[in-house]
C-alpha cells in the first residue's frame, strides 16, 4: 500500500531527501524538556506523592529513567516523593494500600499495565488523587496521562528507511510499554514518507533480555539491517551494539550516546515537566482532575539529532519532519489506512482519535509479525513492598 499521508508534506520531504543526497546534514535538534521554574505559591496543604513502578528502578531502562525524572521534578518543587518497584498487576492494590498507610496523598501508576485496575482501586481510596499513565479513563480522583511516543517512532521510521540498504526494518517491542502496536505502525508509516514507498517492517515482541536477543536474531534473519528498539530494558540497544547492527533507541541517551557507535538516533520521553507542573499545582492548592497527553508539541516526546552512524542527510530529514509534527500539520494516523490483510480501516479523510490509536490491535499494511518471543513466567513479585525514596 502506498500511504498518501499529506500530499504537500510528502512533496516537501521528497524534496528534502533529494537535496540531502548531495549535501551533508548540519546543525542539531535541541530536543530538551519544556520544564520551567515558576513561583511556588503558598502551600495550602501537605502532599506526598507515591509512585508505583512495574519494573526495576535500578535497572538501566524505561523505569529507571522515569524514576530519575521523578527525582528531578521532586528536587525542583521540594515535593516529597517515594516509590515501590516491581509491582505485579495482581499486587497493585496492595502497593496502593502500602503507600496510603505511609501518608501518600497522591499516587502515580507508572505503567499502562495498570490502566484497567486503577479505576476500581481508586474508588476505595477517594481521599487519594491518582494519575494513571497510559490511560484515557478519568474519574473523580483519576487523572489519565498518555504519551504519543509513536510520533518519535514516525521520525524513526523515516530515518531508518533512509539508512537501510535492504529496505527491511525490524522493530523489537515490549507490549507492556504504551501503545506498542501504534509504535510499530508509526515506524512503517514514517518509512513510507520516502519516495520509494517505504520499507517492509518486521515486528517482534519481547520483554526479558534473553527474549530480546531471540527477537533481534529473528529480525536480522529476515534481512533487517536497521532495528528500532521499543523496550523497557536497555538490553536491546546493548545487543544491537554487540552484534554490530544499526539501530534506533527509545530511551534518553543524552549523556552516553557516544557509547553506541551503531545508533542512528533515538526518541524518548521527558516526563519531568509534567511531574513538575502537577507537583506545583498540588502545593498551590489548584490541582484538578484533567486529561493530559504528552507529545512533541509540549516537549514530552523528543527525538535526538542524527548521530555519527547515520548517513549524511539524516539530520536534514529530522529537521524537516519534526516541525510538521510539532505544529500539528502532520498527523501520523491519517487515512487512507489498510491493515496487513489489505482491508480498509480508515478512509483518506479520516484521522484516528487518541483513544483509537491506543486501542489499536492491528498492523498496517507493510508490517509483518515475526513472532511473540515472550515466554510464560510467574507474575513478578514485589520486594516485600519496600518504600524507597
Amino acid at each position: 500500500m502506498a500511504f498518501k499521508k499529506i500530499k504537500w508534506l510528502s512533496a516537501a520531504l521528497a524534496l528534502t531527501m533529494t537535496l540531502t543526497l548531495t549535501a551533508c546534514s548540519g546543525g542539531g535538534d535541541d530536543s530538551s524538556s519544556n520544564s520551567s521554574d515558576t513561583s511556588e505559591g503558598e502551600q495550602t496543604a501537605p502532599h506526598k506523592v507515591g509512585y508505583i513502578f512495574r519494573g526495576d528502578a535500578d535497572d538501566d531502562g524505561f523505569t529507571a529513567q522515569m524514576c530519575e525524572q521523578r527525582k528531578r521534578a521532586s528536587n525542583r518543587s521540594s515535593m516529597e516523593t517515594c516509590y515501590i518497584e516491581n509491582v505485579s498487576l495482581s499486587d497493585f492494590e496492595k502497593a496502593v494500600d502500602t503507600l496510603a498507610n505511609a501518608g501518600c496523598t497522591d499516587i502515580i501508576a507508572c505503567s499502562q499495565t495498570y490502566a484497567n485496575v486503577v479505576g476500581a482501586t481508586a474508588k476505595k481510596y477517594l481521599d487519594i488523587n491518582f494519575i494513571s499513565m497510559g490511560s484515557y479513563n478519568s474519574s473523580v480522583n483519576v487523572n489519565p496521562y498518555a504519551e504519543k511516543m509513536y510520533q518519535g517512532a514516525y521520525v524513526a521510521g523515516f530515518v531508518a528507511e533512509f539508512n537501510s540498504k535492504t529496505s527491511r526494518i525490524g522493530v523489537v517491542a515490549d507490549p507492556s510499554l504504551p501503545d506498542h502496536i501504534a509504535v510499530v505502525n508509526a515506524v512503517k508509516i514514517g518509512s513510507s514518507l520516502n519516495p520509494d514507498g517505504g520499507a517492509t517492517v518486521y515486528a517482534a515482541t519481547a520483554k526479558r533480555n534473553d527474549e530480546i536477543e531471540d527477537a533481534i536474531d529473528a529480525l536480522t534473519a529476515k534481512g533487517c539491517d536497521v532495528i528500532v528498539c521499543y523496550t523497557n530494558s536497555n538490553h536491546s540497544a546493548e545487543y544491537c551494539q554487540q552484534k554490530n547492527i544499526a539501530f534506533i533507541g527509545c530511551l534518553d541517551y543524552s549523556d552516553n550516546a557516544d557509547e553506541y557507535s551503531n545508533m542512528l538516533m533515538y526518541f524518548y520521553s521527558m516526563r519531568d515537566s509534567y511531574f513538575l507542573a502537577e507537583f506545583k499545582s498540588m502545593k498551590m492548592g489548584t490541582h484538578e482532575v484533567s486529561d493530559y497527553i504528552g507529545d512533541m508539541s509540549n516537549g514530552v516526546v523528543n527525538v535526538s539529532p542524527a548521530l555519527e552512524k547515520a548517513k549524511d542527510g539524516s539530520q536534514k530529514l529530522i529537521e524537516t519532519l519534526v516541525p510538521y509534527i510539532t505544529n500539528g500539520s502532520a498527523e501520523v494516523f491519517q487515512g487512507p489506512l489498510r491493515d496487513s490483510g489489505g482491508n480498509v480501516k480508515y478512509l483518506e479523510t479520516e484521522i484516528m482519535t487518541d483513544a483509537e490509536v491506543s486501542a489499536m490491535n492491528w498492523f498496517v499494511q507493510g508490517v509483518e509479525a515475526v513472532g511473540d518471543f515472550i515466554q510464560p513466567q510467574p507474575d513478578q513479585q514485589t520486594n516485600n513492598f519496600e518504600i524507597r525514596d
